[in-house]
């Protein structure tokens, strides 16, 4: 009986320890005891999540203007601002959008001072409320469609709260696309008599989106989104899916005609000397049918030591990019 005892007392113990912990916890999480945060509200999803900055995509057509709203927000103990909360923004410069290269692998330009406007610099939350607008306005007409450029935004102080620490700087990602650009559906068939890795002959539906990414007026390169990168896909012998190294295929176009007037490897002399040609004597190919927003194209592959692999593509628009 005793030793039922003293197990019973001992838990009881732990249980009152236990229970004294639960009750501290919940006083550190209590809200009241919470500190007032001015942040930056996400505008759009964020670009690469777990990035030093977040980072946010906006792509236009060539237009004068195009207005991105950005909002400021106030988060805390209280649902909404006990009180006006002005909040001072800046631009940043090139240092921050180099961070964001070197640390996510881009290629991003600061956006030039020319190409857009900033609606104020000072911005107040309206007690009460939770978050306040100022709009950024950007040109796409004056864009070189073959870059993407960057604009960072920070905080730079708050009549009242603190300044976030993770989204206290943002950089929003602006390109202008030409009336190819988009989202896209590849389907291919492939011929070459000596390439048994690859699914030949057999017409394919690749697994993943592709897009076309404006690298000019007229101008489009093909990215893969199954792997992140400018690689033609593939489908193997085995019904795997892939994509060739060192491609990333330019498709060029007449505007006025629709009609894909050249391809091309945009990587220079790689290491496997993969080059792209078209197929000038394809019938039934070579253009983008506006009306069903679908681009016909029928190229060589080639490479050195191997006879050309040639590809009838097709790619059929299903959103915007």
């Amino acid at each position: 009986m005793k030793k039922i005892f003293k197990l019973s007392a001992v838990l009881l113990t732990t249980a009152i320890f236990l229970s004294s912990c639960l009750k501290d916890d919940s006083n550190v999480l209590d809200p009241e005891k919470g500190v007032n945060v001015i942040e930056f509200a996400n505008p759009t999803d964020i670009d690469v999540h777990g990035s030093s900055v977040p980072a946010y995509l906006f792509s236009y057509e060539v237009t004068p203007e195009e207005t991105i709203p950005v909002s400021v927000s106030y988060s805390g103990p209280e649902p909404v601002a006990p009180q006006d909360i002005t909040v001072n923004l800046a631009i940043g410069d090139n240092t921050n959008v180099t961070a964001y290269n070197s640390e996510q692998s881009k290629s991003y330009t600061l956006l030039p001072a020319a190409s857009y406007t900033l609606s104020s610099t000072s911005v107040v939350i309206p007690k009460g409320q939770r978050r306040a607008t100022v709009n950024v306005k950007v040109k796409p007409n004056t864009f070189n469609l073959a870059s993407t450029y960057a604009l960072p935004l920070k905080i730079t102080s708050a009549s009242m709260g603190v300044i976030s620490g993770n989204f206290n700087t943002i950089l929003l990602v602006v390109s202008a696309k030409n009336k190819y650009d988009g989202v896209y559906t590849y389907t291919a068939t492939m011929t070459a008599p000596d390439r048994p890795t690859f699914q030949i002959g057999t017409e394919f539906t690749y697994a993943y989106d592709v897009q076309l990414r404006s690298s000019g007026a007229a101008s489009n390169n093909l990215f893969n989104t199954a792997f992140g990168d400018f690689l033609i896909p593939l489908v193997t012998s085995t019904g795997g899916t892939s994509g060739f190294g060192s491609t990333n295929l330019t498709i060029n176009f007449d505007a006025a005609t629709n009609k894909v007037i050249s391809v091309a490897n945009a990587i220079t002399n790689p290491a496997n000397g993969r080059t792209m040609t078209l197929d000038t004597t394809a019938t039934g190919s070579n253009f983008y049918d506006p009306a069903t927003k679908t681009v016909y194209v029928t190229f060589f592959m080639n490479q050195p030591g191997f006879s050309p692999l040639k590809i009838v593509a097709k790619m059929k628009f299903k959103s915007a990019r």
